[in-house]
């Protein structure tokens, strides 16, 4: 057994012109399918009334509707033939019900129809259990920890069987809201009484963090006394309550890292067993991220590749694609480098290592200011591509972004730089951030389900056993483009057009760097 993916796409596709018309168009098609489905009922059960009036005295003089013994000067009905007329009408109806309902389906999928008001539905909930999270945080844990004892059972029921899976299968609706709302407690704004008077202990200490950081400053009584119920419903009408706290751990511990880690970043050039072909669609996109994080083209520690194109009117551009973390600690790429990539303050981002390695390799590589660059990076690769393209768009032109499975929905990206995101709903990773992409004409974000049982439109991913899986892997979010490709969406469609003019131009160079911290 495999698993199989069905995508949800988030666009903006206004541009197209009259999408209501679209709508009802779609909503009238599901209305004659379920006209259709009904007729088909009816047909169905008119074998059984045949065989029934066959079978009785209807007519005294045809015992039992028999042909065999039909008296002189009689005649039968021929049910045999009226039953298969039967049956082809029911068939007939069937497929026409079927037909209707999947043009319809498919019109509402592709043109992202319904997105926008299960978005609103969704932001409605999370944010309410975000409310509940800030101002009730211990009674809230308490809740979501007994919760979490029934997830089990919920797992047997839904899918017949439990794996730690189930967890992330059973909460995707709700984890931007919890996220948000410990987010909010742990970044400070707004929080609930018990920690209000528990900071202000701490505040009172005369305790000193690593890198001299005042923890009564950190901790003002006076700052902790003005957080009142204003500052949680303002609260609500954001989405970066993660993003703060990111900010605010990155300032807790980003000088203690630094002392004992280092924050010089060492980039040197490698020449890799297997380098990576130039990506032609937004597919190959993703499969360089796969490549490239594979031993082949990454021996050891996670690597850039950088590759140099001359487009027909001699112009340089370049595609950057970067690493996910790789898991050692004096790595650019290490997996503490999340937090302050997360972080609200583009500086904070900035400074992070994973940028400094970027930033550096680009200029080994010979990229020069204004040139056209097109970034692609799955996961934490993803973090650095939308830190680099919301910081740094004064110094490159950032054309394209292609993102996996990478929490960038506070990331200010300008408008002017398409984005292309995929992202598996029940991946934790993805839920980092607490919110859902912006939508927009300029970014487009293919949203994965994945489930043990496949449906008239999922796509099977590779690689995958019988039990249930995150899909943290690039095997899900691959399968989850190709699946979005099948729809039929103009934005998807324009998203692929955008990327191959983007990188259009001969390949005259490819090169691979890797970087230690110092």
């Amino acid at each position: 057994m495999t698993q199989y993916v069905d995508t949800k796409i988030r666009a903006n596709l206004t541009y197209l012109g009259d999408i209501d018309a679209l709508e009802r168009f779609a909503t009238g098609l599901l209305a004659v399918a379920e006209k259709a489905s009904t007729i088909t009922a009816m047909w169905q059960s008119m074998p059984l009334k045949m065989q029934m009036h066959r079978h009785s005295t209807m007519c005294p003089y045809l015992p039992m509707g028999a042909p065999s013994v039909t008296p002189s000067g009689h005649t039968s009905l021929p049910f045999d033939a009226i039953e298969g007329q039967v049956r082809t009408h029911v068939e007939q109806y069937a497929q026409l019900a079927a037909t209707l309902q999947s043009a319809a389906e498919r019109i509402l999928r592709a043109y992202s129809i319904y997105s926008d008001s299960e978005q609103r539905a969704r932001r409605i909930v999370n944010e309410m259990v975000e409310f509940a999270i800030e101002r009730f945080p211990i009674g809230s844990s308490f809740f979501l920890a007994g919760a979490s004892v029934f997830i089990p059972f919920i797992g047997l029921v839904d899918e017949g069987e439990f794996t730690p899976a189930s967890y992330s299968h059973e909460l995707w609706w709700f984890q931007d809201g919890i996220v948000s709302g410990y987010g909010s407690v742990l970044s400070g704004v707004p929080m609930s009484a018990g920690l209000k008077s528990l900071f202000k202990k701490i505040g009172s200490s005369s305790g000193k963090m690593p890198g001299g950081i005042d923890v009564s400053r950190l901790f003002d009584p006076k700052t902790l006394d003005a957080l009142e119920w204003k500052d949680v419903v303002e609260n609500l009408f954001h989405t970066d309550e993660a993003n703060e706290a990111a900010g605010q751990f990155t300032k807790l511990g980003g000088s203690f890292v630094d002392r004992v880690q280092g924050s010089d970043v060492n980039v040197y050039e490698i020449h890799p067993r297997k380098p990576l072909e130039k990506p032609e669609t937004i597919a190959d996109a993703y499969r360089n991220i796969e490549l490239l994080n594979g031993p082949s083209t990454s021996p050891g520690y996670a690597t850039i590749c950088i590759q140099r194109l001359e487009r027909p009117d001699g112009k340089r551009a370049w595609i950057v694609t970067l690493p996910d973390s790789d898991g050692h600690p004096d790595s650019p790429c290490s997996v503490n480098q999340i937090v302050p990539l997360m972080s609200d303050s583009s500086r904070q981002r900035l400074d992070s290592e994973s940028v400094k390695f970027a930033r550096e390799a680009m200029k080994q590589a010979g990229v020069k200011k204004g040139d056209d660059v097109v970034l692609i990076g799955g996961s934490q690769g993803g973090l650095t591509a939308a830190s680099m393209a919301s910081g740094i768009s004064s110094e490159y032109d950032f054309l394209h972004v292609v993102t996996a499975s990478a929490p960038i929905a506070n990331h200010p990206i300008p408008g002017n730089t398409y984005v292309t995101s995929v992202e598996m709903e029940t991946d934790p990773l993805t839920a980092l951030d607490g919110a859902q992409n912006p939508v927009r004409e300029s970014w487009l974000t293919v949203q994965g389900m994945n489930s043990r049982t496949p449906s008239p439109t999922s796509t099977p991913v590779e690689g995958t056993g019988d039990h249930l899986e995150q899909p943290t892997g690039m095997n899900y979010q691959r399968a989850a483009w190709q699946n979005a490709t099948e729809a039929g969406s103009p934005a998807v469609e324009e998203h692929e057009r955008h990327f191959q003019e983007a990188t259009q131009g001969e390949l005259v160079g490819t090169y691979f760097y890797q970087g230690r911290i110092e």
